[in-house]
C-alpha cells in the first residue's frame, strides 16, 4: 500500500503501510511509547496508539454506491480492521499462524453532519488505541481496539472491536465443534427457506448497483430462525466479489453491510423509511463460534422490543429512528447477534 503523507496528517513518528485493500492511498502512523518500539518495530504488550488518515473516496464502486448523500460508515470500520491487522503482525508480533477472529464490534455515528457528502474532497482520520489482553510469553491472545472518527476535523463517530487470535489447535477445535451442529440442520433449514438468488432492487436497501446487493428477498420466517421477523438469505457469492477478505473469512465488513441492508429494507417495510434519506447510525454485534463458508447463512431482523410499531423512537432533533435486533443463523445454530439503528434524515 502506498503511503501518502498529507499536510493535515498527524505528526509522523514512524509511518507504516497497511496490506493491499479497498481503502486506497492512506497514511498510518504508529506513535510508540518506548525507544525500543521505535527502533525495533515491535512493542511491549501494552496499549499502543495509531493515527490513520485518508481522503474519503469520491468515486468507488462500493464505498460511493449509496443512494443517501453520506460517506460510507463501512470505510471507517474497514480502516479500523486493517490497522488492527497491521498492529497485530508488525507491532505485537502475533504469528501469522494465528487466525484473526472478531468476537465483538460496535460503531456509532455521533454527529451526522460531517458525514454528509459535499463538493470537493473530504479527509477522514481515526485516532486509535489498541490494548493487548491475555498476554502469554509476551504475545497477546486478544486485542481491544478503540477508535474516534473525525471527518474534516470534526469528531463524528466511534468504532470499537475486540479481536481474538487463538492458536491453530484452539482454532481448529472450535471450528470442528461448530461445523457438525450447523451441517446437521443445514439441509432441513435450507428446504423452503428464502433464496439469495432472488434479490431486492438495489434502491430498496440504499444501493445503486445490483452488484452490491448482498441479501435475498426476505420471508416472514425460515426453518431454524426467529419466527417474529423478516429472514434474509445472505448472498455469499456476491459478498466474496465485493467485500474485503470475504473470500477467506466472515469479516466485520460482511456482517456490517448485510446488517445495514437488512435493516434498511425492514425500516422501509415497517415504518415507511426512505433508504435514500436513511443513515445506518448504530451497530453493536457479538459473535459465537465460527461461521462455516460452505453453508447457507440467514439474517433475521426483529423490531427492538417486539412487533411493529415497537422499535421506533425520535432522536434529539425529533428525527425518527428505528431500532432492530438481528440474529444470524447457520443450520439453526446462532452465530451472531446484533443491535442496530436506522435514522431517517428528514
Amino acid at each position: 500500500m502506498t503511503i501518502v503523507p498529507r499536510p493535515s496528517a498527524v505528526r509522523t513518528q514512524r509511518p507504516g503501510a497497511l496490506p493491499a485493500s479497498l481503502l486506497g492511498p492512506h497514511h498510518l502512523v504508529h506513535r510508540p511509547d518506548t525507544p525500543e518500539a521505535f527502533l525495533l518495530q515491535s512493542t511491549p504488550p501494552v496499549q499502543q496508539q495509531f493515527a490513520f488518515s485518508a481522503e474519503l473516496p469520491g468515486d468507488h464502486p462500493l464505498f460511493c454506491d449509496g443512494t443517501a448523500a453520506f460517506h460510507d460508515l463501512l470505510f471507517a470500520v474497514e480502516s479500523l480492521r486493517q490497522t488492527a491487522v497491521f498492529a497485530a503482525r508488525r507491532c505485537f508480533r502475533i504469528p501469522e499462524s494465528r487466525h484473526m477472529v472478531l468476537t465483538s464490534g460496535t460503531t456509532d455515528i455521533t454527529d451526522i453532519e460531517p458525514w454528509r457528502r459535499t463538493p470537493g474532497s473530504a479527509q477522514i482520520a481515526l485516532d486509535l488505541r489498541i490494548t493487548p489482553a491475555n498476554v502469554v510469553n509476551g504475545i497477546p491472545h486478544n486485542l481491544v481496539c478503540r477508535a474516534a472518527v473525525d471527518i474534516g476535523g470534526e469528531r463524528c463517530g466511534t468504532a470499537d472491536a475486540r479481536i481474538a487470535f487463538p492458536t491453530p489447535l484452539v482454532h481448529r477445535h472450535h471450528w470442528n465443534k461448530g461445523r457438525p451442529e450447523s451441517a446437521h440442520h443445514s439441509a432441513a433449514a435450507h428446504h423452503g427457506a428464502p433464496s439469495a438468488h432472488h434479490s431486492p432492487a438495489p434502491e430498496r436497501i440504499g444501493r445503486r448497483s445490483s452488484r452490491n446487493v448482498l441479501i435475498g428477498v426476505p420471508a416472514e420466517s425460515a426453518p431454524g430462525t426467529q419466527s417474529d421477523g423478516l429472514t434474509f438469505p445472505v448472498d455469499l457469492l456476491a459478498a466474496r466479489r465485493v467485500l474485503p477478505d470475504a473470500a477467506d473469512a466472515f469479516t466485520s465488513a460482511l456482517f456490517l453491510e448485510v446488517s445495514r441492508q437488512a435493516a434498511l429494507f425492514t425500516a422501509t417495510e415497517l415504518h415507511g423509511f426512505k433508504p435514500a434519506h436513511a443513515v445506518f447510525s448504530h451497530w453493536q454485534a457479538s459473535f459465537r463460534g465460527f461461521t462455516e463458508p460452505g453453508l447457507p447463512l440467514y439474517c433475521t431482523v426483529r423490531p427492538a422490543g417486539g412487533a411493529a410499531p415497537a422499535g421506533l423512537r425520535r432522536d434529539e432533533q425529533q428525527r425518527p429512528v428505528a431500532d432492530f435486533q438481528l440474529a444470524y443463523t447457520q443450520g439453526g445454530r446462532l452465530v451472531s447477534e446484533s443491535s442496530v439503528s436506522v435514522l431517517q434524515d428528514c
